[in-house]
């Protein structure tokens, strides 16, 4: 089980699904992370979004806890 806090499994399952959110390596959930944040984290001017924001800082905490 990976190391999340209860606002990063909280976006997670919102956005990813609660498969996610239980997920045992790191590399499933940060592809899912990486692929949500390239589908719905840019504008149309391909700057990122509050969102696209919230979900790379959700990605590096991950990572880094997870090393």
């Amino acid at each position: 089980m990976l190391k999340l806090s209860a606002a990063e499994k909280k976006f997670i399952t919102e956005n990813l699904g609660s498969e996610f959110a239980e997920a045992r390596k790191l590399n499933d959930i940060l592809d899912a992370l990486d692929d949500w944040i390239t589908e719905n984290g840019f504008d149309d001017n391909e700057d990122l979004t509050d969102s696209g924001r919230q979900a790379q800082k959700i990605y590096d905490s991950i990572y880094t806890n997870n090393l």
